[in-house]
């Protein structure tokens, strides 16, 4: 039975594959260009054209509905179109990944269709790393950045994006989502970190992420290391972020850049 089944395997993925480049072909992008059209020439020649978020709502249903070349295919029009990898980033990636949880948390979509979801951005976003470093300029002052997400969080798309972000950028990234208190601590007692990022979505773990910092602080080998926060919840209360010992508050990847850059150049002037 099973040698049976192994042979039918082929022709099945073959059939799979057959019926996903007819999702593509027959309606994800005629309806892309149709959108695409209709915005050219409402906007006339724009060169970077930001998704809306009709489609950053479709993209999320297609990366609940859909294999991950589905959302590559979409990814791969809006290129076309003349949208950049930044753009793509911040503009498409992030708010498509913000939209799942609130459908989830919403009770629109299961754990699990939620959970596949993310996992198919992360390949998407993985994908489209390499060439977005390479746009970067490296420089020549080596600098090291520590991301992770608070204690006990368990949306860490936003940190990915922010590496990505830093890594064009020239920094060497270390990304640790999901890392305990005592392991974030070891990790910068056992390394130099110029900045570390933790990122937090929800008032619920704004204790575990005030120690998490309290850790760093005390046992960093850097001890004028910078702290970095950011995620859903600094968003919408940046205050907070002097609250839990931080030093600066990132928006988005790009905000990420700009502080840490910023923050590096004082405390070298400093020394």
């Amino acid at each position: 039975m099973s040698g049976h089944a192994s042979r039918r395997s082929p022709r099945n993925e073959a059939d799979r594959r057959d019926a996903l480049s007819r999702t593509i072909e027959a309606e994800i992008i005629p309806r892309l260009m149709l959108v695409h059209s209709s915005d050219d020439c409402a906007e006339g020649d724009r060169q970077d054209p930001l998704p809306s978020h009709e489609e950053v709502v479709e993209f999320a249903g297609l990366v609940i509905a859909h294999d991950v070349e589905v959302a590559t295919s979409y990814v791969s029009v809006l290129r076309a179109r003349g949208a950049t990898l930044e753009t793509i980033f911040l503009h498409l990636l992030a708010p498509a990944a913000n939209h799942l949880d609130t459908l989830w948390r919403e009770d629109k979509a299961d754990f699990c269709d939620v959970t596949i979801a993310l996992s198919r951005l992360q390949q998407v976003l993985r994908a489209l790393g390499a060439p977005f470093e390479a746009e970067g300029d490296s420089g020549s002052e080596e600098k090291r950045v520590l991301l992770a997400s608070s204690p006990g969080e368990t949306h860490t798309f936003g940190v990915a994006i922010v590496e990505e972000f830093l890594r064009r950028a020239g920094w060497d990234a270390v990304c640790a989502p999901g890392t305990s208190l005592e392991e974030l601590g070891r990790i910068v007692r056992a390394d130099w970190f110029d900045v570390v990022g933790l990122s937090l979505s929800c008032e619920s773990l704004l204790a575990e992420l005030a120690s998490a910092i309290d850790i760093v602080r005390r046992r960093s080998r850097n001890k004028h290391v910078g702290v970095l926060v950011g995620g859903h919840y600094f968003n919408e209360h940046p205050e907070s972020a002097a609250l839990v010992g931080a030093d600066f508050v990132a928006f988005d990847g790009l905000d990420a850049v700009r502080k840490a850059q910023r923050f590096v150049g004082g405390a070298a002037r400093a020394r």
